[in-house]
């Protein structure tokens, strides 16, 4: 263990894997037809940090990037870098320990423990690690009720899965037409189906979409004990095929 903190592998360690992760809640009004967000809340951003479950204590604030930017991912002490950025009604989180590559399933258990403390907001996430494939998780939340929870390899059928795309689709008012545009095929399998894709137009219904020119504070965290081991066996450690 290095650094007071929970990690057996040094800061230098380099990370092996690649991926991207980000979960968004979307509180009430939500803005169907568009509109411009407020500026970022760095210091709500801090709270909202120290408040997930992944995190034991945040250190610092090291950084203020545009949201568009990515979150450095090269050794081991860029996985203790969480993003928050809160603009109004919409919080967005960066974390590298959304990501999981089965077994366990940190972007739904987050997600649902933001469900709990805001009943009335829209959540969606999705979390990917690239080895030879792709592993991704991806949640989509709607106050009223529809849920679905999608995890597998990208290509393959064996997937674990909670609710239906037709879910999301009635809950959000998602049209054909705007499924034809994304190129989303409701009969494609589910390691060929555009999750991503549906998680945006799930998105484009309660925000608006575009992230250019929004700031983000990038925080230094200590994780909690569990989830740093969970984050070097997912991110540093040796993968065997599937």
């Amino acid at each position: 263990m290095t650094d007071n903190d929970f990690w057996e592998c040094p800061p230098e360690q380099g990370v092996a894997q690649h991926g991207e992760f980000r979960l968004t809640l979307i509180e009430r009004p939500f803005l169907t037809g568009g509109g411009v967000l407020p500026a970022h809340d760095p210091a709500r951003a801090r709270e909202f940090a120290a408040a997930l479950g992944t995190v034991d204590t945040v250190v610092e604030e090291v950084d203020r990037i545009e949201a568009t930017e990515q979150l450095p991912l090269a050794t081991r002490a860029d996985l203790d870098l969480v993003g928050v950025g809160c603009w109004g009604t919409v919080i967005e989180i960066n974390d590298p320990a959304l990501v999981s590559t089965g077994g366990t399933f940190p972007l739904a258990e987050q997600a649902d423990e933001l469900a709990e403390r805001f009943p009335g907001a829209v959540i969606i996430g999705s979390a990917r690690i690239d080895h030879n494939v792709s592993y991704g998780t991806h949640v989509i939340y709607h106050p009223d009720g529809a849920r679905l929870f999608a995890a597998g390899w990208s290509g393959e059928e064996d997937w674990d899965r909670e609710g239906t795309p037709q879910d999301v689709i009635g809950a959000f008012g998602i049209g054909p037409d705007a499924l034809e545009r994304r190129g989303i095929d409701l009969d494609a399998d589910p390691g060929s189906f555009s999750w991503e894709g549906l998680t945006r137009l799930a998105l484009q219904r309660v925000t608006p979409l575009p992230r250019k020119g929004r700031a983000l504070s990038v925080f230094r965290v200590r994780h909690t004990e569990g989830t740093t081991g969970d984050l070097e066996d997912t991110w540093i450690g040796e993968f065997d095929e599937f």
